[in-house]
């Protein structure tokens, strides 16, 4: 039920462009492409904004937006860097059915001198924290969703601000090529600069969100196993 909602949520392009998270979840390094966005999102911020009534409240939305699954990243980056022996496991099994799967959890344990060695209780500790990752993953989709949909009509209303900021900002990359002067001009009141700033906001949100929603493929297997050796007892 999850991985289906989740999907039709993120598969609406809209205006945005992903980076490509099609892959399967062993062959992208999801560590490295993390921490890219992570930067990404620190240098765009998440400042509240008080520019235009009627406006505001998206830009100050798509902001929160941001936070929120920067903080999700991080809690999914932290819950790698913690599960580090399941994270090989599953890597070393990666692409096995629920049967090979298993038989290699009993295998393992099997040659496990300690219970801290076996790998079954890792692999159900790590799940449910999975779980509520994933929980809040699916909820900021939704979320991204309405907000993406808002930012489709909201930019074709002050298509001149942003046609005009878009203008200005390719202007800015060239001269400052050619100059070393630090000085900036204060945009933070400029409407098309913070609506451009919005839409960046909402898709690097959505690029952390599809990242994070592979994770449910392994939730799901696991879950399945797991389900599979309670009815047996």
């Amino acid at each position: 039920m999850k991985k289906a909602l989740l999907a039709t949520l993120i598969v609406s392009p809209l205006i945005f462009g992903c980076v490509s998270t099609n892959d399967s979840a062993g062959s992208i390094d999801r560590a490295k492409i993390i921490k890219e966005l992570t930067t990404k999102m620190d240098d765009l911020g998440y400042d509240s904004v008080k520019i235009q009534p009627g406006v505001d409240e998206f830009l100050n939305v798509s902001a929160a937006i941001l936070k929120r699954q920067r903080n999700v990243m991080e809690q999914y980056r932290q819950l790698r860097l913690n599960h580090t022996d399941v994270q090989a496991f599953l890597a070393a099994h990666q692409g096995k059915t629920d049967e090979e799967l298993k038989k290699a959890i009993v295998d393992f344990d099997a040659g496990a001198t300690n219970q801290d060695e076996k790998i079954a209780h890792k692999l159900t500790a790590y799940n449910a924290a999975s779980e509520k990752i994933v929980d809040s993953n699916i909820q900021l989709a939704t979320d991204l969703t309405v907000e993406i949909a808002k930012s489709t009509y909201i930019l074709s209303q002050h298509g001149t601000a942003v046609a005009k900021a878009t203008a200005m900002n390719s202007v800015g990359s060239l001269l400052s090529s050619f100059s070393s002067d630090d000085k900036k001009k204060d945009d933070s009141k400029d409407l098309g600069k913070a609506l451009l700033k919005a839409k960046d906001q909402l898709s690097l949100a959505m690029d952390a969100n599809e990242i994070i929603s592979i994770e449910q493929d392994t939730i799901e297997q696991i879950e399945k196993l797991q389900a599979e050796q309670e009815a047996k007892g």
